[in-house]
Parts: C-alpha cells; sequence; structure tokens
C-alpha cells in the first residue's frame, strides 16, 4: 500500500472507504430545495469540521476516505478523482481515542458515530451499509487491543 500517502512504511491499511460527513445526505435532499443547495451543504459541513476538528480528528472534505490500519489508526484523505481512492491526506486519529463506536441505518445510508474520549461525536455516513459495518467492527476491534 506505499502509494498511498501518509502511512508509514511497514503499516497497512486493513479496509478504507468513501464516506460523507453526517447528515450529507439529509442535507443534500434538503437543499435540493433550495435556491443556494451549495450554501446549505457548506453549512452543515461547517458544523460537523468544527466538532471534528475540536476534537483533533481530521478533516478532509465534505466526501473523504476513510481507512483503518494495523497501526491502531484512523486515516482520512480527500478522495481522488472518480474511483473514490485516498488521495490527498488529511491525517490520522488515535484508535486509543475512540471510546465507542455504533453503525445506524437511516433508509438508505448508514451512519457509523465515534464517541471520542474526551465525549464529542464524529460520525460518517454512507450508502455502503455492509462496508460501514466492516469498517466499525475493525475500530472496535482495533480499540480492545
Amino acid at each position: 500500500m506505499s502509494d498511498i500517502a501518509g502511512l508509514d512504511p511497514e503499516e497497512r491499511l486493513l479496509l478504507w472507504m468513501p464516506v460523507s460527513f453526517a447528515g450529507s445526505a439529509g442535507t443534500s435532499l434538503r437543499a435540493s430545495l433550495s435556491p443556494r443547495p451549495e450554501r446549505i451543504r457548506r453549512a452543515a459541513f461547517s458544523e460537523w469540521a468544527a466538532v471534528a476538528d475540536g476534537c483533533g480528528f481530521p478533516v478532509a472534505t465534505s466526501d473523504m476516505v476513510i481507512g483503518v490500519s494495523d497501526h491502531q489508526r484512523l486515516h482520512l484523505w480527500r478522495p481522488r478523482f472518480l474511483r473514490a481512492r485516498p488521495g490527498a491526506y488529511a491525517g490520522w486519529f488515535p484508535l486509543a481515542r475512540v471510546a465507542q463506536v455504533a453503525v445506524a441505518r437511516y433508509g438508505a445510508v448508514a451512519r457509523l458515530t465515534m464517541l471520542i474520549d474526551d465525549g464529542a461525536l464524529v460520525a460518517v455516513e454512507s450508502m455502503r451499509v455492509g462496508r460501514l459495518q466492516q469498517l466499525a467492527a475493525l475500530v472496535a476491534e482495533e480499540t480492545d487491543r
């Protein structure tokens, strides 16, 4: 996986996937009825980013790629064009700071919510429910080590 920015030479990704900030799907739906949809989506993302940044969680973009590595780290990237593979590196977050993780489904969208040790809640969402559940299981498994 040496072609992926941000990983240590001996570090490998256990799983990665494209996600959006929590609330993205609902915000996009509401924004589509507005004369200024980009402003509504940007405001919702800014609120999410403030919480994430406040607890040290890396902020990439409203659409990002998230991955779990065998070094007990959660990595975030901007997605590359089209294939949603990891692109520009945003940073990493220690899994030791994740106190709990849960996945809930909301129609076609699933949300992965992480309770951070300082009490903050950071969540991402995806339409790929099964893959998001796998990611949550890896986060839970790695935090138990």
